[in-house]
């Protein structure tokens, strides 16, 4: 009997954020917590290509940060706007997990 191992890309960078994104439902998601998931340095270019190439809609809202000499830096916290933009997510996110052979649960 011949064992047969399928090799599964590793997921994409937009995977990567729409987990996040779900993960964290209505609080959102800031760069510096995507640098920490998974290595994000540019969340605000990955959010743009949601919104303007998969149709997603984004709540956003500014967030003071102070870095560590104690000045203020903003920063824009992205979510997911309501149920209905979830559902599409997750669908999306199936779609992509499909695509490089990632078996969906229902």
């Amino acid at each position: 009997m011949t064992d047969q191992i399928i090799k599964i890309k590793p997921p994409t960078k937009i995977e990567l954020c729409l987990i996040e994104l779900l993960k964290h439902g209505a609080h959102g998601l800031i760069e510096l917590e995507a640098l920490a998931a998974y290595g994000e340095t540019s969340l605000h270019s990955t959010v743009s290509t949601l919104a303007n190439s998969k149709g997603l809609i984004f709540k956003r809202e500014k967030q003071r940060h102070n870095n560590r000499r104690g000045g203020a830096v903003y920063f824009t916290r992205y979510s997911l706007l309501n149920d209905g933009e979830i559902t599409k997510a997750k669908s999306l996110l199936n779609t992509y997990q499909a695509k490089r052979g990632f078996k969906v649960a229902a």
